[in-house]
């Protein structure tokens, strides 16, 4: 069983609500390492609960050029494919889409998907171990793109940081490792409903970890904004 660390939950009725207050708590704490390190760095989740966070986060007065963001994951398609996470978050997060913070793109790397893993590692190798991170989750219990079962095996390259993962009946992805994402200072999940609820409160009974036990288990902690609806 996986064994859950100290997990601080922050309980909302709507996304809307949960995800200001999240967009509030993720500002201070980047006051906070501007203020003492003189930089920052923050992955973000793709998909489309965390549009109102990005978007909140963004509208934060802060010294973003000293601020490193990058995707906790990202489909293997072109930048401006409807399914990519940095076209969302382009689109959703103000500083990035007008150049005003430094940014970790997942894309242009090449067309053949072991050479993009390794060139990335190459440029995630340059950065600290990551600040702060936010992650999304499915009712499946994937965090980024490390999903549960045998068939939806995912491969880290030694010490890199990033993983290629091949989901079954979906497109590859590039994922930060389980290291990396578990290994951040500060770590916190945005997720709405009830299935998701019991998914995360059922994490002490699961003879069989699921990934996103990978942050419940921190020992550093971990803060779930969850939306009732």
């Amino acid at each position: 069983m996986q064994p859950q660390g100290s997990v601080a939950w922050h309980r909302f009725a709507t996304l809307a609500d949960a995800s200001e207050a999240l967009a509030e708590a993720v500002a201070i704490r980047l006051r906070a390492l501007l203020a003492g390190q003189g930089r920052a760095s923050l992955a973000v989740p793709g998909g489309t609960t965390p549009a109102r966070f990005l978007a909140a986060l963004g509208s934060r007065d802060l010294a973003w050029e000293n601020v490193t963001l990058l995707p906790t994951d990202e489909r293997f398609v072109a930048a401006d494919d409807e399914a990519s996470n940095e076209r969302m978050i382009r689109a959703q997060f103000a500083p990035l889409r007008e150049g005003r913070v430094g940014f970790l793109s997942f894309h242009d790397h090449g067309s053949d998907i072991e050479a993009a893993a390794a060139a990335l590692a190459s440029d995630l190798a340059s950065l600290p171990p990551l600040d702060l991170v936010v992650s999304g989750m499915g009712s499946d219990g994937h965090i980024a793109s490390l999903f549960p079962g045998e068939e939806a095996r995912f491969e880290a390259l030694p010490d890199s940081g990033i993983c290629i993962a091949t989901p079954p009946g979906l497109p590859p992805r590039l994922s930060l490792s389980p290291a990396r994402l578990s290994g951040a200072g500060w770590a916190s999940l945005l997720v709405s409903g009830a299935q998701k609820e019991a998914v995360l409160k059922a994490a002490s009974d699961r003879p069989v970890p699921l990934p996103v036990d990978l942050l419940l288990g921190r020992p550093q902690g971990l803060d779930v904004y969850w939306a009732k609806g």
